[in-house]
């Protein structure tokens, strides 16, 4: 059980390697095409990061997947690029309590994505604060205390799980 998680990086060049939220949007360099790259990628970080959430599961615990989301944020409105129905996770266990992770923003400030992992008491956060096309490097936290945060490992989702 690795805490390491990465996915195959999509062919890159220098010119659509933008560092920041901020450089991203306001660079002339941005396309629908690129728009697109950044939503597929995304999707592929989500598929790889639940694939290792569901391997570091504890002792009775399942996850399945949940009801597919629509991701339509501002950038694919203003570039023309279709909604997309995006993935979500159930994690639930024998005594029925569940949680879900739910993709919250692609193009949020500070980090490469945002998930929310939302229970009945407990809600916490996943952000990729890895460069766009890069491998992921996935950090979590409490909702109420963003700016304290840790790698997500699979002692932190057990944590989060309790």
């Amino acid at each position: 059980m690795s805490a390491s998680l990465s996915i195959v990086s999509p062919e890159r060049t220098n010119q659509n390697i933008m560092k920041t939220v901020l450089d991203e949007v306001t660079s002339g360099e941005i396309s629908a095409d690129y728009i697109e790259r950044r939503v597929k990628d995304w999707e592929n970080r989500l598929n790889a990061l639940f694939g290792s959430v569901k391997e570091w599961l504890p002792d009775g615990w399942e996850a399945s997947r949940g009801a597919s989301v629509s991701m339509h944020e501002e950038l694919m409105k203003e570039f023309g690029v279709s909604a997309k129905q995006i993935p979500t996770l159930k994690l639930h266990n024998e005594s029925r309590t569940s949680v879900k992770l739910i993709p919250h923003a692609l193009w949020i400030i500070g980090a490469n994505g945002r998930i929310d992992l939302k229970g009945r008491k407990s809600k916490y956060f996943i952000v990729d604060t890895a460069e766009n096309f890069e491998s992921p490097k996935w950090e979590a936290g409490c909702l109420e205390r963003r700016c304290e945060r840790e790698a997500l490992s699979p002692e932190w989702l057990q944590h989060a799980l309790e």
